[in-house]
């Protein structure tokens, strides 16, 4: 095995592993925001907004970066043939 295929697959098991990280912190948050918004739980003017906020802008980033790491991994598995 070459050095440069030895380096991708590196590489795709760091990013395999950072996609389950993205997941499971995805999941959690969309979880969170779930029990916090859910109004028959809590009534809408005691809802709390902040903290509702600063995980939806989380929940985002960290889709956003799940994006990303899946095609990064699509384009190592094209690249390694498989």
């Amino acid at each position: 095995m070459n050095h440069e295929r030895a380096a991708m697959l590196g590489l795709l098991a760091e990013a395999r592993k950072k996609r389950e990280e993205l997941r499971a912190k995805c999941e959690w948050l969309a979880q969170s925001l779930r029990q916090g918004l859910n109004t028959a739980l809590t009534n809408v003017e005691d809802l709390a907004m902040d903290t509702v906020w600063q995980q939806m802008t989380e929940l985002s980033g960290s889709w956003a970066e799940l994006v990303a790491v899946r095609a990064r991994i699509e384009r190592l598995e094209r690249e390694l043939g498989g």
